[in-house]
């Protein structure tokens, strides 16, 4: 076994899958045990989520997942309405990540779906993720801009820069936001 910082972690071989290694922790509220991919353990801390949010949250990786699957499918729905409009509002209501600890999906996340889901609440984002809101609404806008002087170019390019992008790190908990975040700024993320 390799241990981590945190003397509650353990990263053990997954007997089913030789070399694939998994986190396993006890957790504090519930008598439960639950797993983490080193993977997915790795990609939260690089999107900038605090170590304690992601020791100590166990839909973490679920939760994580909201913001760009939310992103994803409102900029889709942009993209076919091919409203000038619409884009600059999204544009303009995505940027609230950038000056916030949550972003806007977060806050339609908390306001109408936890609730309903019992997940809990939206961990905060951290500065890679408040980057990757940036480039989301710079996107947003200037695809906006662009189906409003009928240039397609300008109009399907951005839109279809940020949401094959915004998928990708729904699915995968990749985020090129983050990715190009830690190259820019030269910082080490929190996990390695």
């Amino acid at each position: 076994l390799t241990i981590l910082e945190c003397p509650v972690h353990r990263w053990q071989a997954d007997p089913k899958r030789p070399g694939n290694r998994r986190l396993q922790r006890r957790s504090r509220d519930a008598n439960i045990w639950w797993l983490m991919s080193a993977y997915i353990y790795r990609m939260l801390l690089l999107q900038g989520f605090s170590r304690a949010d992601v020791i100590h949250n166990p839909n973490v990786n679920l939760l994580a997942r909201w913001t760009p699957f939310a992103c994803g499918c409102l900029g889709a729905l942009g993209l076919s309405l091919r409203s000038p409009a619409y884009l600059w509002g999204l544009g303009i209501l995505t940027f609230i990540g950038v000056v916030s600890s949550r972003s806007f999906y977060d806050y339609l996340y908390q306001i109408f779906l936890r609730p309903l889901t019992g997940l809990g609440e939206m961990p905060r984002h951290g500065a890679p993720r408040r980057f990757g809101c940036a480039i989301g609404a710079a996107l947003f806008i200037l695809s906006g801009t662009g189906f409003y002087l009928r240039q397609p170019v300008l109009s399907f390019i951005p839109a279809l820069i940020i949401i094959p992008l915004a998928f990708g790190a729904a699915f995968t908990q990749w985020c090129f936001a983050s990715a190009l975040y830690h190259f820019i700024s030269g910082k080490k993320a929190d996990c390695c």
